[in-house]
Parts: structure tokens; sequence; C-alpha cells
């Protein structure tokens, strides 16, 4: 137990003096890493037990086909999503039961993906429910009720973070199918649950709002839902708007009142501020808001510009969401493929103190010296890395494939024209850009050749056994590899398979047909895909 919950206070004088003495002979503690908070709304995670409560389309059993092959069918798909997320600390929306929690947990067990802790807001019933996983205990768990028919429980839960507590609120506000009024009840039982805190307590507001970042503006003229004269639950009673304009960090940290928010949307360009989909219409529901508690020097901080959304390729499907799939649109028999209408959201944060530009990205200023393997924990956009020793191992037409020794590959995509195939380069990134979960480098500059490639050995993947769908190996290049050729998909190895992409139609070989690939980059679209654009990387094999 930390001396701030003996002593019921923050870490100040003395006792920091004794906390760091303690932690120097305990070992070292985790504040050098990103400690992932995420939070993802699951779309009707049912279990298998009817209970009465269900939406006609989850019950077991019934003549739209939601049973234990489909609930399996469910749990891998999310599972997987969760896996590769891989979050320290995540809140859930839409779980049914505590045994539909726990399935998901088993699950993601089986992955290598485990969180010892679990917790629901079930007390009272409700269709869905609010649900969090964490790799750090829970010491204490609340629900939080708003007023009637407003929506589900708030869940409260006390974690300990390496001796240090964070209140951490999971939500799921009530849908755009009622008007602000019942959002705004959520709010403000939500609003009243922290200033019952201290002051310098370390809190996370986290879930699915079903407001917008800026909803202050998108209700605006929305008869239907604009029933409080303007007045929002996430930017009003939050106060993730305040003087005239939406919350900022300086302003969060400046201001004599310790209730404002600071929306974590506001770190990404406008045209990734989106979780979902609502006909059409981007939508930021999914949201992080962040008190002035987490920017300071002690306890738990945030790590500054680390929070995005989590979008691989595989969560799309014609540039939409690929949700849970059922017939009917959406209203009749389920057809065992897709995974949620929302994506997760994430941020880091650490017992580090807090300090701007922290986090993945730098300040535009000046370069920050980095590797490819930072990119892959970076946001998207503007950038500054300055990289060393990258070695080019593909280039077709305007676009590349960029190595470091022992390191991880990116694709250069339209900004490889001053690159050169077997050259090496110290170069400057100005821009990442993720394109259906595909990271891609698609500025550069200061390009300085500093030699020359033997591309013997360690650049290309060339293991038979190995698993190329790895997320791992996203924009690496494989080496000479035979397999079969059938039904869009390369089989290799044992039992090995991988989808085949041709930009060019004619390169693609009979099916069924045995093939050698040479040479291929491993994209992601939807799901890993071997990309073939050249004639070299792909030839037929006599029977």
């Amino acid at each position: 137990m930390s001396l701030s919950k003996i002593f019921g206070f923050k870490k100040q004088g003395i006792f920091a003096g004794i906390l760091i003495f303690l932690l120097v002979f305990a070992g070292p503690a985790i504040g050098d890493r990103c400690i992932k908070i995420a939070s993802y709304n699951l779309e009707n995670l049912f279990d298998l037990e009817h209970d009465g409560t269900e939406y006609p389309g989850y019950i077991p059993g019934g003549r739209l086909g939601w049973n234990n092959e489909m609930m399996e069918r469910k749990l891998g798909n999310l599972s997987r999503v969760i896996h590769d997320l891989s979050a320290d600390i995540i809140g859930l929306q839409e779980v049914e039961s505590g045994k539909a929690l726990e399935r998901l947990r088993l699950r993601l067990k089986s992955r290598g993906t485990n969180y010892p802790h679990a917790v629901i807001a079930d007390s009272r019933p409700a269709t869905v429910n609010c649900a969090l996983l964490s790799r750090f205990p829970v010491t204490n768990t609340e629900e939080i009720y708003a007023a009637r028919g407003s929506g589900r429980s708030i869940l409260r839960a006390d974690l300990d973070v390496d001796g240090d507590r964070l209140v951490v609120f999971v939500n799921h506000w009530k849908s755009k199918s009622g008007p602000e009024s019942l959002r705004l009840a959520c709010a403000r039982a939500l609003a009243r649950a922290v200033k019952t805190l201290p002051e310098s307590a370390d809190y996370v507001l986290l879930g699915d709002f079903n407001s917008n970042y800026n909803e202050h503006e998108t209700m605006a003229g929305r008869g239907s839902l604009n029933d409080t004269n303007g007045i929002t639950g996430l930017n009003h009673i939050l106060k993730t708007f305040s003087a005239g304009r939406l919350v900022s960090e300086k302003q969060l940290i400046r201001s004599s009142d310790k209730h404002l928010h600071y929306n974590l949307w506001l770190e990404l360009p406008e045209d990734r501020r989106w979780s979902t989909l609502f006909f059409g219409r981007p939508q930021s529901p999914d949201a992080i808001l962040l008190p002035a508690s987490l920017y300071d020097d002690y306890g738990i901080s945030y790590l500054d510009n680390s929070f995005d959304r989590f979008d691989p390729g595989y969560l799309f499907e014609k540039e939409k969401v690929m949700r849970w799939q059922r017939t009917d649109k959406g209203r009749g028999g389920h057809l065992g493929f897709g995974y949620s209408d929302h994506l997760p959201v994430y941020a880091c944060l650490s017992t580090k103190a807090f300090s701007f530009g922290s986090g993945a990205l730098p300040s535009p200023g000046r370069p920050e010296k980095a590797s490819i393997a930072d990119f892959y924990d970076s946001k998207s956009g503007e950038v500054n890395f300055k990289l060393k020793d990258c070695a080019v191992i593909y280039r077709h037409e305007d676009n590349a494939v960029i190595k470091q020794a022992d390191g991880r590959a990116i694709y250069v995509y339209k900004a490889a024209a001053g690159l050169e195939e077997g050259g090496m380069y110290d170069l400057k990134v100005t821009r990442l850009k993720r394109f259906y979960g595909n990271l891609e480098v698609t500025g550069i500059d200061d390009l300085i050749p500093v030699g020359r490639v033997d591309f013997r050995g360690k650049w290309y993947i060339n293991d038979p056994e190995i698993d190329l769908c790895s997320p791992g190996l996203e924009n690496e290049v494989t080496g000479k590899y035979r397999g079969r050729y059938a039904g869009g998909q390369f089989h290799y190895g044992n039992q090995r398979r991988i989808r085949l992409y041709f930009r060019d139609k004619s390169l693609e070989p009979e099916s069924p047909g045995r093939i050698r690939i040479n040479r291929a980059r491993i994209g992601y679209h939807r799901g890993p895909e071997l990309v073939i654009e050249k004639p070299s990387q792909i030839t037929g094999i006599d029977p």
C-alpha cells in the first residue's frame, strides 16, 4: 500500500523522500512506460441466459440465431480487437452481464491477454451495462445512477496503479433516440460524483457519451435533440467548453475552476475525430476526458499527445466500420462476422510528472530522434521525426519500404522520389497517415545518402513457418516463399495462409495452382495481405 493511501494525501515533502527511498529498494516502477487506458463499445455482447430483458435479436436459441456458436464467433472477433489494442485498463459498454464479461475475459486469456480484474455495473435491471477489465487491482467499485430512463448506470472503479489511486468512471449515456435532457441527467449525476473526490484526485472519465466533442455545435438546430436551450451534458455540465471555446490543455491547467475537463479528441486532426458513423455521418461519442489533476507533477499524469482511436484495417469494410453483421439491415439473423459499430479509443498515463509534448508526437519546432518502431505508437498527421540508417528494401513507382537493421519496416506512400532501392539514408519524416489501419509515411525531408545495403540475411522475412498475418510484420517484405494459391489466399508452411492483393489483375495466377512469391510487401486493408504489384513478385510452378 502506498504512503498516499496510508496517510490519505498526495506525496509531498519528507513523505516524497521516504517514498523514493522505498521505490529504489523495491525495484523499478512502471512510470517509464505507457499505462494504456481505453474505451470500447462492444455493440451488444449478450450471454446465453434468457432473462427477459434481451433485445429481440439476442434471445438465446431464438429464430435469429443467437446461440453458443454465434457468441463464440463474436467473442473471438472482439477479443482479437482488445488483444491487438493491448490496453492495461479498458472500459467497456454494452455488456449484458457478468457471465458475458467473464466469457470475454477467458477468451482474451486464451489469446495471451490476461485481465485478472473485471467488474460490471449490473446491480439494477438493464439490457446492457458498463464494465471494466484491468491489469491493476480494483480496490473499490460504485454504481452511479442518473434519473430514471436517462441511461445505464455509470461504473466507478478505483484502481491501485503501483500504489497510486486512479478513479475511472465508465459511461454509456442515453442514445440520441432521446433528447439532450436525458444525457444532461447522466452528466449531472457524473458531475456530482466527481465533486465528491478530493481536489487532487487522479481520475478519468471515459466511455460512450453519445455526444460529439463539439456537441454544442452539432446539436444546434436539431429540435428532436435540443430540448435544453442549447445546454449539453458533455460541453456544459462536464465543462469541456468554457469561456466561449472548447477547453484546451493550457486553459485546463491555468484555470481556477478545478472541474474543467479536456476532451482528448482535440489532439487529433479534425478528419480523424470520429469513432462511429451515424447514418454515414462521422460522430465522436466515444471519448476520454481528463481533469487538471492529471497534468501535475505527482501521482498519475497524462502522457501528452498519446490519444488516438484504434483503427486497424480489419475493422473496416468499404470505408465503413465493420460492425457485427446481421441480415435485414441489422435487424435479422446473425451472420457470424464483424466486430462493433464503434472503434476503440485510447490514451496513455504515466507515474512520471506531466510535461507538454511527452507523448509519441514531438513538438513541431525541432526534429526528434526516433526509430521506425516508435511510429507504430505514434499518432498520424504532421510529425517531425529524425531517422538514421534507413535501408530501402523495396521500391515501386513513387512508393517504397524502408527498414532499420534489427528493427521494423514502414511503407512510404507517394513520397519515395528521392529513394533508391538498396540505398541507406538518414532522413526526416514529416507526416504519417493511417490508411484503413495501415501506417504509412507520406512526407519525407532532409534526405541524406549514407551508404549501400547488403541484402543478405536480416532484411527480408524468410521463415516458412512464420505467421505473415502477425501485427508486428505490417509493412515488412517477404523473401522467397513457395505455396499454393486458391480462393484468393496464399497457402504456405504448416497450414499458414494470407490473402493476396493484385493491383494489376493480370498478375493473378490460375487458381488453384502452385506459386512462388518473392519480395512482396505485407500490407493491411481490412486484414493482412501480400501486395503483388510487379511480375517479378509471383511466378507459377509446374505441378
